[in-house]
């Protein structure tokens, strides 16, 4: 019977990793959308354990997040979930309404 419990404690180990919380993509990031005198920032903060926030226009809102197959996905209190792609150092979405916006880490 322990032999057995051996294999499901390193496949649970595994799924925990796998589709845990990266502290690679972990900090803040900036984007910038729309023209001119009309641009405007919005910047995402991923912390460590999966928690986040997403500010634009003075108003944050908090998320949960996790790292899936290439992308960081950022579950809201409202049920959504927004997929982000990782390209290197830069997370990128596009957006119904606003665009592509690709979040760099702040200088």
């Amino acid at each position: 019977m322990r032999a057995l419990r051996v294999p499901w404690v390193v496949v649970l180990v595994f799924v925990v990793v796998a589709c845990g919380r990266s502290s690679t993509v972990s900090g803040t990031y900036e984007a910038s959308y729309g023209e001119g005198d009309r641009d405007k920032s919005i910047v995402l903060e991923l912390r460590e354990g999966g928690q986040g926030s997403w500010t634009a226009d003075g108003e944050s809102i908090a998320f949960k997040w996790d790292v899936r197959d290439g992308e960081v996905l950022l579950h809201t209190k409202a049920g959504g979930v927004i997929r982000v792609a990782v390209r290197g150092e830069e997370l990128t979405t596009d957006l119904p309404g606003v665009g592509k916006l690709v979040f760099r880490r702040p200088d």
